[in-house]
């Protein structure tokens, strides 16, 4: 996550949106599958930019995320979280925010299903329904989950976390098999 994509800065610009992108300059790589990576932020971003209004911001995130602390966490550089003591799953988070229409309660049950189309004023746009359903999808497959929180009037707010390139390859290992038992689809890395 370099720079946001030319189209996107174009997109925004046009629609009058902020697009931001707020990140640490040496984030560690990741581990996952690039074009499908990319496919999970156009959903995203796509839909951050159709669904806030002009004078609106969208901004993308990405900051080192501890698998979790065995201590207590403190703030870290930048306000991103951090752990002197963590676990061997360092990972990156990924947030995209946007100051658009929000998602009600009752649909924030049902957005990441196939074919599941919010019924309002504001998200009357054409599409075929799937892009959560994908993002889902592809994120489960990189064995993370996608996480939402949103509110009518204010905006929404994604997020998921990848696992970084050094982390133990034997404890992913673990974690995928675990996954694959309980049914969810992950991408072998």
């Amino acid at each position: 996550m370099e720079q946001t994509p030319r189209t996107y800065r174009l997109n925004a610009q046009e629609k009058g949106v902020s697009l931001e992108l707020e990140s640490e300059a040496q984030l560690p790589q990741v581990r996952g599958n690039w074009d499908l990576l990319l496919q999970v932020f156009d959903d995203l971003v796509g839909n951050g930019l159709k669904f806030t209004p002009p004078g609106g911001q969208l901004t993308l995130r990405a900051y080192p995320w501890p698998d979790h602390c065995a201590i207590d966490p403190s703030t870290g550089p930048g306000d991103a979280p951090s752990c002197p003591l963590s676990s061997p799953l360092p990972k990156v988070r990924i947030e995209i925010t946007d100051t658009g229409a929000g998602i009600s309660e009752m649909d924030q049950e049902r957005i990441f299903e196939r074919f599941y189309r919010v019924e309002n004023a504001v998200h009357a746009e054409v599409g075929t329904s799937l892009g959560l359903s994908i993002v889902r999808g592809i994120v489960e497959r990189h064995g993370c989950t996608v996480q939402m929180v949103s509110a009518l009037g204010v905006g929404t707010t994604f997020w998921f976390d990848l696992p970084c390139e050094e982390a133990d390859s034997d404890e992913l290992a673990v974690q995928a098999e675990r996954r694959r038992y309980q049914g969810e689809r992950v991408l072998v890395a």
